[in-house]
């Protein structure tokens, strides 16, 4: 069994608790330390109950919490080598302090398997998570500037997924963002568009899992409404029922998202 709840999944803060009822996980800290621990006491979970961070990377949206987090309580953090070399440059006093494991390595804490696999992205080392233990798989796979192979093989087939639904192509054309941040976004290191998000949604549920998660939302270049829209519809096109035959939500941006547990 695995509970999962963003705490926040946007452009502008980051931040999911993952538990399994005895282990207690975040993936990234991208939100301030004080509201991480005021959702946490929501969920009924004080600081000194979380077993371990993960960070996929060391953008802002991602990290700017973990400072002021560990300070309060010294929690293992792990990353991948280069994003623990570029917390370092941002964040000097953590330099040296955060674990680090290759991509494709499997971490375990409690009876939680933690592997992390690498996702193209403008950073050092950028990579997601999938998560198990005995009865159930989560995975979470945003900041990703197009789909490869090496993260279809760790979502497929998962109970729960959270994947990147960044941007509206015809949004961002339109929108006021410089041409060089529209490149950025669009380019093949920058994030997934709403299309190619609900491309990856068709596979992954055609592989059999059963919840979907869409997350990282741009909030200039998307709307809950379009991102939903747009993975809904690619699925019913292709037989697929959102509701009956898959869960599909959307993480709000600025608040925590509901629990979703899985494999009871």
């Amino acid at each position: 069994m695995l509970k999962f709840c963003t705490l926040a999944s946007g452009s502008n803060g980051n931040c999911t608790y993952i538990s399994d009822g005895k282990t207690n996980i975040l993936i990234d800290a991208g939100i301030s330390a004080t509201r991480i621990i005021r959702e946490l006491s929501m969920l009924s979970m004080g600081i000194s109950e979380l077993d371990a961070i993960f960070i996929t990377h060391e953008h802002g949206d991602h990290i700017c919490g973990l400072e002021k987090l560990l300070a309060r309580h010294e929690t293992p953090v792990y990353a991948s080598p280069g994003t623990a070399r570029g917390i370092g440059e941002r964040i000097e006093c953590l330099y040296g302090k955060i674990n680090t494991a290759l991509p494709g390595d499997v971490i375990t804490i409690g009876d939680m398997k933690i592997t992390s696999f690498h996702t193209p992205h403008d950073t050092y080392e950028s990579v997601g998570y999938r998560i198990e233990n005995e009865g159930a798989t989560a995975a979470v796979a945003t900041d990703i500037g197009h789909m490869e192979k090496e993260i279809l093989e760790k979502i497929l087939g998962v109970d729960l997924l959270l994947l990147e639904c960044n941007y509206d192509k015809d949004r961002i054309r339109h929108s006021r963002y410089p041409a060089f941040l529209k490149s950025r976004i669009v380019g093949g290191s920058g994030h997934l568009s709403n299309n190619e998000c609900a491309e990856t949604v068709l596979r992954v549920v055609q592989s059999g899992t059963k919840n979907i998660v869409l997350g990282h939302l741009s909030a200039e270049n998307n709307t809950p409404r379009e991102a939903y829209t747009a993975v809904h519809t690619h699925l019913t096109n292709n037989g697929i029922i959102p509701g009956v035959d898959v869960m599909l939500t959307v993480a709000p941006r600025g608040e925590r998202g509901n629990i979703i547990t899985v494999g009871e």
